[in-house]
């Protein structure tokens, strides 16, 4: 009696779910339901798909339809079987594996407490170097400098426009994630100077617009070439805009040492052996 009792909750349940689980369209079979508008409410939490006008409502399904028979059409045609395919994929789950482990590596860690004072002191030794600026830039990124060295190369034998070239190059090249998944040319957007690391920007902002890098610029990441579409005029930041900014620089530099530290735990227990 109880294992009937227990099958008939369970079926009531199952109902309930597939009851509340309204469909919006659907595309040959396939329904479009509330799961389907999470990357949409993850980007605006406070969106209510249901309260949205119906013109608004009936794009962003459209949309969705759209993405969904791509896909469809994608998978007929194996293009998830291509190499192509299968080592962008790889190269994401590996970055993504990576700034896991970093978000782990960083709990816990407590954060350096900083008097008013203190970042009065920093800002009025670094005025000169506090500047706010925002340039347009797209930049391949690679694993070596030689490589890095053999981009310039081929970009130095264009004549005139070289945008063209670089953005094709960037699609070949680049080993940055997300750029080489979404086929953007290593189209950066618009960013502020202080938002890149030091020598990105350095090297960026010290470009006139339409010209690149003619030297490997190194990061933490690889080295990067980069080209520069256009940038703002200059100007000093406030006492209160950089306040922020020098705080969460100092917290940056605390996680930075933390993972320094973890990686170098990681060596020292290593085998490690480098071929000459």
């Amino acid at each position: 009696m109880k294992k009937i009792v227990f099958a008939l909750t369970l079926a009531c349940v199952c109902s309930l779910t597939m009851l509340e689980a309204k469909t919006y369209a659907t595309v040959n079979g396939s329904p479009i339901t509330e799961k389907d508008l999470e990357p949409l409410k993850q980007a605006n939490p406070n969106m209510n798909f249901d309260k949205l006008p119906a013109a608004e409502r009936e794009m962003i399904l459209n949309e969705i339809i759209t993405q969904k028979l791509i896909l469809e059409a994608a998978k007929a045609q194996k293009l998830d079987t291509t190499k192509e395919y299968t080592s962008t994929l790889e190269a994401f789950k590996k970055d993504l594996l990576f700034r896991a482990w970093q978000q782990k590596q960083m709990q816990g860690v407590p954060m350096p407490n900083i008097s008013e004072d203190q970042v009065k002191q920093i800002y009025q030794q670094n005025k000169d170097n506090l500047i706010d600026q925002e340039g347009k830039a797209r930049h391949i990124l690679v694993a070596t400098e030689n490589e890095a060295k053999a981009i310039i190369a081929e970009l130095n034998k264009v004549k005139g426009n070289v945008e063209p070239k670089f953005i094709d190059l960037a699609n070949q090249k680049t080993i940055d994630p997300a750029s080489k998944q979404q086929q953007n040319g290593g189209d950066l957007g618009t960013f502020h100077r202080f938002a890149m690391m030091p020598e990105f920007s350095k090297a960026a902002f010290d470009l006139k617009p339409g010209t690149y890098t003619k030297v490997p610029v190194k990061t933490q990441f690889g080295y990067h070439v980069i080209y520069l579409e256009n940038k703002t005029e200059p100007k000093t930041i406030g006492y209160e805009q950089a306040k922020q900014m020098i705080i969460q620089n100092i917290q940056m530099e605390t996680m930075r040492q933390t993972i320094g530290a973890k990686v170098q735990e990681l060596r020292q227990k290593a085998k490690i052996q480098i071929n000459k």
